[in-house]
């Protein structure tokens, strides 16, 4: 019985290539990836926000929920998105809390690190508690 090269090369591509996209779909591809570590720079942004927030308040700071720098509490690097501009919205003091919220890309992104906080996939948003001691370390 003899093979054809051809056809053997052929269907060798072809299964490379169904690999390929196999992979892809699983993983989610290179568009996935990118909007993982997007949304990873917004949640790290956002956990910055509530160390400042939480140092403001602690610090006695009169709104403690509006951003400022302060000898104690030096702004977080990013107020903003940096991706899409949107600046981050710091939502009013209810029950102890307050909420700071991004536009995420994923339906899951990334869990907050720290666990004084909540998060909600739904609205994109960090309830951070006001009192109870000091924030983690940066």
């Amino acid at each position: 019985m003899r093979v054809d090269r051809r056809a053997a090369g052929h269907a060798l591509v072809a299964l490379s290539v169904a690999a390929i996209v196999a992979a892809l779909w699983q993983i989610g591809g290179p568009g996935q990836a990118q909007a993982e570590r997007r949304d990873a720079t917004r949640m790290q942004d956002l956990q910055a926000l509530a160390r400042h927030i939480q140092c403001r308040h602690r610090t006695g700071a009169d709104p403690a929920t509006e951003p400022a720098a302060t000898i104690d509490c030096p702004l977080p690097d990013r107020l903003a998105d940096p991706y899409t501009g949107a600046t981050y919205v710091i939502g009013e003091v209810q029950d102890g809390e307050v909420a700071l919220c991004a536009g995420f890309e994923l339906a899951s992104p990334p869990e907050p690190r720290w666990m004084r906080v909540q998060f909600d996939p739904d609205t994109g948003c960090l309830r951070v508690p006001l009192a109870g001691g000091d924030p983690p370390a940066r």
